[in-house]
């Protein structure tokens, strides 16, 4: 993007949010924009999208995944999965691009189904160039927008599992193969994978979106999931999109779908192209979007009877979610929530851990956001420091075994042992099945 864009978003990002968090904010951006310098698209050797051919051949042959594979699968075949694109006067180049990505898929098993709502012929013309089967093009009676296009692309597919593709984006070599593997070995409803953006030309990548795997509290406060995303056809047309939420719209059907079936595949598959006209690249769309998000969220916890407030964050396309009474009072499910422990320097010694012990955001200022944001969001974690901690009365009696006396809020302050038993004491929360949430607006200097 030019200087010109990034003095524009600095200036109303201080608009919002004042001097002290712009400055921060600008610090960060600084700091991404170095690392992007620095680095390239992941790729895959030759060797390795050879090594996907031969197993995908193998597949088509008959074979079993699990005979393929070596290991126990869920399914005992390869699904076939419908890549879904909702076209609309795409520029050739981008749709050739895009065409050229799916083609080159190391996993065979797969059909492009385009449904065009464009008034001339330019996707047509384009589509009809290529003698593959595998190709399903529908021209649309009239322009429903992107839900309803989506729809109809769905209803015309065939696939055990529809994925979903911008019209002007591109897949990386083994994205399908990647999907349908963790498709195979799991059962999985819903997966979906890292991405990152490539400029217009599609020879830049950068802004790296590294996911975690499903994070509930993350997913209620950013669309995190995103692009590459799968799920089953079944599903699918069982909830499809809806075009009020049109800009969010894959956001509104994730939040409506089940969550114990989803599945996170840790690498990038998906390049989100960004130009004039795509709403990555253009302010005027991510705001509708981010509009269309609130309005998602705002319907999720009317549906689900939960008294939530949804508010935007200081950071764009992130929300706030401010529960009555609270959290504990609106979510049976949340057992434990934490902050950041800071140090006088206001910089993070403490608060979130992972599942390895490894505290999260370690040496961000308090102001900071981190990759994603994700130190500044609400998230699901597997530990929170007890020096910065609440939990829920049921869980009492698990603080008095853990740590050897009654809750009464911070009494680990002076005990070198804090973390372990943190650790130990949120481990057992989790075992019973209570979520551990990371509320950043909590802090505690020590």
């Amino acid at each position: 993007m030019s200087i010109r864009s990034d003095i524009g978003k600095t200036l109303r990002y201080a608009g919002r949010n004042g001097v002290i968090d712009t400055y921060y904010a600008a610090r960060e951006r600084i700091k991404e924009k170095v690392a992007d310098l620095k680095v390239s698209e992941d790729t895959v050797s030759e060797d390795e999208l050879a090594r996907q051919r031969r197993i995908s051949a193998r597949l088509s042959a008959g074979e079993t995944p699990e005979a393929v594979f070596g290991v126990s699968t869920a399914l005992r075949e390869a699904p076939l999965i419908s890549l879904l694109v909702p076209a609309y006067e795409t520029p050739e180049p981008f749709l050739l691009a895009l065409m050229m990505s799916v083609f080159s898929q190391t996993y065979g098993n797969w059909e492009l189904v385009i449904a065009d709502a464009s008034l001339s012929d330019r996707v047509s013309e384009l589509a009809n160039r290529f003698d593959d089967s595998r190709i399903v093009y529908r021209r649309l009676a009239s322009n429903g927008g992107i839900s309803a296009n989506t729809n109809e692309a769905a209803v015309i597919a065939r696939g055990d599992y529809v994925a979903f593709l911008d019209h002007d984006d591109i897949l990386t070599p083994d994205a399908v193969f990647e999907i349908a593997k963790r498709i195979m070995i799991t059962g999985c409803e819903i997966v979906y994978s890292d991405e990152d953006k490539c400029d217009e030309t599609g020879k830049r990548f950068f802004e790296r979106n590294i996911k975690p795997d499903f994070n509930l509290d993350y997913l209620l406060a950013n669309n995190y999931i995103c692009h590459f995303l799968a799920m089953r056809r079944g599903l699918f047309l069982a909830l499809k999109l809806r075009s009020e939420f049109d800009g969010a719209q894959d956001y509104d059907l994730l939040l409506r779908a089940p969550k114990s079936s989803i599945e996170h595949v840790p690498r990038i598959l998906y390049h989100w192209r960004v130009h004039s006209g795509s709403t990555a690249g253009d302010p005027q769309s991510k705001d509708y979007a981010v509009e269309a998000g609130k309005r998602a969220l705002e319907s999720y916890f009317s549906d689900a009877g939960v008294s939530a407030v949804v508010s935007h964050s200081r950071h764009r396309g992130f929300y706030r979610i401010d529960y009555e009474p609270d959290l504990f009072g609106a979510r049976a499910d949340v057992g434990v929530i934490g902050g950041k422990v800071l140090n006088r320097h206001h910089r993070i010694i403490g608060g979130a851990y992972d599942e390895e012990g490894k505290l999260l955001f370690a040496g961000l200022h308090e102001r900071e956001s981190g990759p994603s944001h994700r130190a500044d969001t609400r998230q699901d974690v597997s530990a929170v420091d007890v020096r910065c901690m609440k939990i829920r009365p049921e869980l009492e009696y698990v603080y008095e075994e853990v740590f050897h006396c009654p809750y009464s809020g911070h009494v680990m302050l002076g005990s070198e042992d804090y973390r372990e038993l943190s650790i130990e004491f949120c481990r057992r929360a989790a075992q019973i099945g209570y979520l551990v949430v990371f509320e950043p607006a909590m802090t505690r200097v020590v």
